[in-house]
């Protein structure tokens, strides 16, 4: 059975990886095993066993998203679209199923846990799961969204969300949905990141004095700022190059009419040849240099898997590391690892721990901010929306504690 396993992730070793035994939110047990090679299978699951009862069942998570490494396999066939890479946390729901097929549960997950922990599952309680009830009620897919806001707040801050999902991806019959087939799930009440580009190929047989790849601007959200809207060249790098001087272009005018950076990049969701489905992130050049060609690592980049690790085990972590202390620093490392060298990452060790620590501290609600929370509702009243705009203009030096405020004046106005 472990070869089967193994098998399942790709042909990967015992050591890749993990047992595991979980209670879901409605009550059931699963038993499996989770993989832990950081390949195109990390963090997907074999479920040998619902509540006792013998059963093989596959979860496909989400791949981590590599940076363009100047692949030159991308079809030519159909539109590549780039979503708006939205700042927050990758939320996996997967169907369990009984004997006959039927679901028995739509189970969430984070990519490293067979199921959400308590904390990650408070979040997903708050959100608004129409249409995921009406997906699920003729679809059998695992679905795969970004979970973001102010309750789970990262670099780029999201003011008038307090939590919310879009859906990233799709995978079922065994394979990734392409951007256009996600873009059709719509029809169920899906919010999905916004469009920022296009890329296709021009066929020469059409218009022999034009040949290479055609970038469109499409974003509705930024269309008032002064990016090119459709551009030609030579191959798909020169195409990727292109968009992030544009990205890095609508940063610095967003940034002078708001004081903050519009976007950390996009998602490209495009087929190789072969038809295997890739993700792609691309950043403006001006973050991923700061991301690559330093000796240490950034704080924000730090900062963004500490945050993925309380994501991960959230209520569990002061009991982790009272058994381990070194655990936080293996997952971060091996995060980290997908980036940066591993001289990087033994420069920033101690950068790494400080940084983990004052995330963990920052979960505790000082007296300072039950003060403004107080404050806060006393002038502004119960719009919690409001209440957090006029926060963000009062007290923008505590814009790191948005979350915590936020989460404070939803306890203090249900009260």
């Amino acid at each position: 059975m472990i070869d089967k396993v193994c098998k399942s992730f790709g042909d990967c070793k015992k050591r890749d990886i993990k047992e595991f035994e979980e209670l879901t939110p409605n009550g059931n047990r699963i038993n499996g095993y989770i993989c832990l090679k950081h390949n195109r299978f990390l963090g997907s699951l074999v479920i040998l066993k619902i509540n006792g009862e013998d059963t093989f069942q596959f979860v496909q998570s989400m791949p981590k998203i590599k940076y363009y490494q100047h692949q030159s396999d991308v079809d030519k066939d159909g539109y590549i679209i780039g979503f708006e890479k939205l700042d927050g946390s990758c939320l996996i729901l997967y169907p369990l199923f009984d004997k006959d097929g039927g679901i028995i549960e739509i189970v969430p997950k984070t990519r490293g846990m067979a199921v959400a922990d308590k904390s990650f599952l408070e979040l997903y309680d708050k959100v608004d799961k129409s249409s995921i009830e009406s997906y699920y009620r003729c679809n059998k897919g695992i679905l795969y969204f970004e979970l973001y806001g102010i309750l789970n707040k990262h670099e780029i801050i999201h003011y008038d969300t307090g939590i919310d999902i879009a859906l990233i991806g799709c995978y079922n019959n065994g394979h990734f949905y392409k951007a256009s087939s996600i873009r059709t799930l719509a029809t169920y009440g899906f919010k999905l990141p916004d469009e920022l580009f296009k890329i296709k190929w021009h066929n020469p047989v059409y218009e022999p004095s034009i040949k290479g790849w055609k970038v469109f601007f499409t974003s509705n959200k930024y269309r008032n700022y002064d990016i090119e809207h459709e551009v030609f060249k030579d191959t798909i790098e020169g195409a990727i190059k292109h968009i992030q001087k544009s990205l890095e272009k609508l940063n610095k005018q967003y940034y002078e009419k708001n004081g903050r950076i519009a976007t950390e990049g996009i998602v490209i969701n495009c087929t190789k040849v072969g038809g295997l489905q890739k993700y792609i992130k691309v950043k403006p050049k001006d973050i991923e240099i700061q991301h690559k060609s330093r000796g240490g690592i950034p704080k924000q980049y730090i900062l963004k898997e500490c945050l993925k690790y309380f994501d991960e085990y959230g209520s569990q972590v002061k009991e982790i590391y009272l058994k381990d202390e070194n655990h936080h620093t293996e997952y971060i490392h091996n995060m980290l690892l997908e980036d940066f060298p591993v001289e990087y990452i033994k420069n920033s060790s101690k950068k790494i721990e400080r940084i983990f620590m004052q995330v963990w501290d920052s979960r505790t609600v000082p007296s300072s901010i039950e003060d403004i929370c107080d404050e806060l509702i006393k002038e502004y009243g119960d719009d919690i929306t409001h209440c957090m705009r006029m926060f963000a203009q009062k007290y923008p030096q505590k814009k790191k504690q948005s979350r915590m405020v936020y989460s404070y004046l939803q306890t203090k106005v249900k009260t």
